[in-house]
């Protein structure tokens, strides 16, 4: 239902001043100066792809926050916490306890191996077909996903500036597209890195804006968000039906981002642009530190808006929350700051954008058509990267046209959607680096497994008959265990991998 969804109907608009529209344009003209300046030093695949693996460790670290911070996260994540609470909040202090797994077990023997694509060790340690499988369903998902994000910021930025929707898609597509082929990894990191910081901004302007409006300390906001029994968190729930317990999301946290920054090339490839393996373990690092400052700033912005709404104007429901800061844009912030704000919805979208079609660039070239790889031009590379740019806006085109004859509602899609072989396929890697015994037979029958229980979490009530559907958050949790686990009691029944053949691979511990 997104024509009807109070996360994506905006029934208001904003009138922009030149300021407003000069901070924009700023912004814009900035991320294609630097695709312009860095596409001088575009030599060579490994200057491409990796920036020649010399990135600094805390520029990666930023990049990769700024990827993974979608537009429909900026949005959503102080809506979330009005409606429903601080449990999405809290579980996010998961996410520190993936970091021995990752510096530890996987970024070692990824660094150890002169790889540009992640998929390429699927390959040396279980077989072609499952390396080819794997990046066939990350090229899908990832232009799927980026096509998602652009149409959610257009959408988002259309209603609250009175923009056409489908002009605003195509410019921002073929802008992201220009600078990120022509710039490659270093423009991606670096332009990542600025709008990570105008997300920073624009999260702390709402705090500042209602502190200043209200007269009120967030002392006083916390107050009546604790009143209003927001800070009342349910611990566990045996039926896997709870939208959300303290259990549940942290264990949707924890898997989640050991998956993605495991063995999702849009994470992996900003490790493998370090030049060390300290470098990537320091920029890990930067990024947990990020993700939880970023975190406390939308709940500081979710605090106020709350209080602003909620708590000062007598009327508003919580069950408005999705609109409360789309409506801040449009409604109460001073001349540039509104820019600022929208330029903070675009640079998450565009920077989601950017990192896909490097990526999807990458793992084409390298997966896909090794025989290019004895070519010294660029040419291959960079009309791939059109080429993903030109798709994945396409696919945010197309969403308009088939939205309006649906009654989806893209929130629950795209967490579902997208979440479904997250699982499988990081089981898939801890399996290769911590399971000798494991070889490609038992490996890809825990991935079947692994994708079935995805499917069955997802779309029970839909497919299967459930009279409610299971929460999203067991997604991830789910399928990693039941492809772990079925590729472990599968593995004596299967040839073993030669030890020798796989030494450089598996975890030394």
């Amino acid at each position: 239902m997104l024509t009807n969804s109070p996360a994506f109907e905006f029934p208001f608009s904003m009138a922009l001043t030149a300021l407003d529209t000069l901070v924009i344009a700023a912004y814009l003209a900035l991320l294609f100066g630097i695709g312009l300046r860095f596409s001088r030093r575009q030599t060579s695949r490994d200057e491409y792809f990796l920036g020649n693996r010399d990135m600094h460790w805390f520029l990666v670290g930023g990049s990769i926050m700024a990827t993974l911070l979608s537009t429909i996260t900026f949005l959503s994540v102080p809506g979330e916490m009005i409606r429903y609470g601080l449990a999405y909040f809290v579980g996010t202090l998961a996410f520190p306890f993936i970091i021995p797994f990752l510096n530890r077990m996987l970024i070692p023997v990824l660094m150890r191996l002169p790889i540009t694509s992640v998929y390429e060790y699927l390959e040396r340690r279980f077989d072609r077909r499952t390396r080819k499988l794997v990046a066939a369903i990350f090229i899908v998902r990832t232009v799927l996903w980026s096509g998602l994000i652009l149409y959610t910021a257009s959408f988002a930025v259309v209603e609250m500036a009175g923009w056409p929707l489908l002009p605003t898609i195509a410019a921002l597509g073929v802008l992201t597209t220009i600078y990120t082929t022509a710039g490659g990894m270093r423009t991606v990191i670096w332009t990542d890195n600025i709008q990570l910081w105008i997300l920073f901004g624009g999260s702390l302007a709402v705090a500042l804006v209602v502190g200043f409006r209200t007269g009120d300390s967030p002392a006083v906001w916390w107050q009546a968000f604790q009143q209003a029994g927001r800070t009342e968190v349910q611990v566990f729930s045996f039926d896997l039906t709870v939208r959300m317990t303290l259990v549940g999301v942290m264990l949707h946290q924890f898997f989640w981002n050991l998956c993605t920054h495991g063995s999702d090339q849009v994470a992996v490839q900003r490790y493998l642009s370090t030049p060390s393996l300290a470098a990537a373990r320091r920029s890990l690092w930067v990024f947990t530190w990020v993700k939880l400052s970023l975190y406390v700033f939308l709940l500081g912005s979710a605090l106020a808006l709350f209080h602003f709404y909620v708590g000062s104007q007598p009327g508003t429901s919580a069950l408005e929350a999705d609109k409360f800061l789309p409506r801040f844009i449009a409604r109460e912030l001073p001349a540039g700051v509104s820019g600022l704000l929208l330029a903070a919805l675009l640079a998450a979208a565009m920077s989601s954008l950017s990192s896909a079609i490097n990526s999807v660039s990458g793992v084409v070239v390298n997966d896909f058509v090794p025989a290019a790889r004895t070519h010294a031009s660029l040419f291959l590379d960079k009309a791939l990267a059109v080429g993903a740019g030109l798709v994945g806006t396409a696919a945010a085109l197309a969403l308009v046209g088939l939205i309006a004859r649906t009654n989806w509602n893209l929130i629950e899609l795209t967490g579902r959607v997208n979440h479904i072989f997250v699982g499988p396929i990081g089981a898939l890697f801890f399996l290769g680096i911590l399971a000798r015994r494991v070889g490609r037979q038992a490996a890809a029958f825990g991935f079947v497994a692994g994708s079935a229980v995805s499917l069955y979490i997802c779309f029970g009530k839909e497919w299967f008959g459930l009279e409610k559907s299971i929460s999203f958050l067991w997604v991830v949790p789910g399928s990693f265990a039941a492809t772990f686990a079925a590729a472990l009691l599968c593995a004596p029944w299967f040839p073993a991998p030669d030890r020798e053949r796989i030494a450089q691979l598996v975890w030394r511990g």
